[in-house]
This record gives C-alpha cells, structure tokens and sequence, in this order.
C-alpha cells in the first residue's frame, strides 16, 4: 500500500512537469509555511501509550526552494492527543489533570512541479523522517509526573497540492510514515509562502 502511494506521487510529478511553463528560476528563495490537521497512530501502539488513534494539531515548517523546484528544510508540530489515563496531581496551582502530547521534528527534501499553465495550481512530493517527543504531564508543574509515551515516527513520503499565486498559497498534503508502527499519516491543510524575486 506505502509503495502505492510512491507510485502515484511520481506519476503526479511527471504529469505536472510536462504543463509546466517556461521559467527563469532564480538561484534559491525562502519557504514559510504552516498547516494544522489529523494524525493517525497504530492502533496496536495507541492502546500501548492509552491513547486514542486520532488526534489533531499544527505544524510550523521553514526551507528554501532552489531553482523553484527543490525543496530543502525542516519543520516542528505539535499533536494533542486524547488522553486515555489522564491522572491528577495536587500542585501549588489546586488540583490540576494531565495531558498527552507529541511533539516531532522532521527534516525534509523535496521537489516541485512549478504553476500549471492551465490552474493557478502546483504538484510536489516530499521525502524525510521525523523523530517524536511524546508525554503525558502536567503543563507548567516543574515536580510533577511525568509518563514517557512511545509513539515513534520515522521516515515518510508526502504528495502535497499547492493552489494559488506562486508567492502565497493554499497547501494541502498527507504525510504518510513508511514503517507504520507509531505515526501512520498525518492529513493537513495551510498556507505556504516564498519569497520569489520578481
């Protein structure tokens, strides 16, 4: 099924390279971007960590496009996960309960189709790995408990729809992990922006 799915992100790139405009690319250009979404986890490893294998959250991602078509950078999300043993704890604050969160860290390459001639519209993949900090704790409590979670991440495929302007557009992706046995996919929607020269 994962093989599938990097099947069908290279035919992408081949259909949107061939509509692809003459252009003049300049040498490199910063990328900005975030997005917020659904993560899905294995079930086996949500029943493990005593969460659920759905949850939501946002992603802050930074790079540079060289040449307009490779992408080069690496980003920071944040899920929030639904807490199946969530305890309390009595802190200087009263009588506070925890919450479960991940946390991952990716570094990322990738390429692109450029604008379609046609619809203001851009195809491209990216390609990279994630590592994962996941806890359950409780917020701003320095001697509180603190349970360490596993939910690994690993490397990943992403087919990703950009619509817009070529400076700032909408971006849609699924990020699909290639192991499966923590993160299985995580589906966004954001904004991207880069600073082309005009």
């Amino acid at each position: 099924m994962r093989t599938f799915h990097v099947v069908n992100c290279v035919a992408l790139l081949a259909i949107g390279a061939r509509a692809l405009p003459a252009q003049q690319p300049r040498a490199w250009a910063p990328t900005f971007g975030f997005g917020v979404g659904s993560m899905s986890i294995e079930s086996g490893t949500a029943t493990r960590s005593q969460v659920g294998d759905q949850s939501w959250g946002m992603q802050l991602d930074a790079g540079v496009l060289v040449k307009r078509h490779l992408y080069l950078g690496m980003d920071l999300g944040g899920q929030f996960l639904d807490d199946k043993a969530q305890f309390q704890q009595n802190t200087t604050g009263g009588m506070m309960k925890s919450t479960a969160q991940l946390t991952y860290f990716s570094a990322i390459t990738g390429v692109r189709t450029g604008t379609l001639r046609v619809v203001p519209l851009s195809l491209g993949v990216n390609v990279g790995a994630s590592a994962t900090v996941t806890r359950r704790s409780i917020d701003n409590c320095t001697d509180c408990q603190v349970d360490k979670l596993d939910i690994p991440g690993g490397a990943w495929v992403e087919p990703t729809l950009l619509f817009g302007p070529r400076s700032l557009r909408l971006r849609v992706s699924n990020r699909v992990y290639l192991a499966g046995d923590g993160m299985r996919n995580v589906l966004s929607v954001g904004g991207d922006f880069t600073s082309l020269k005009r």
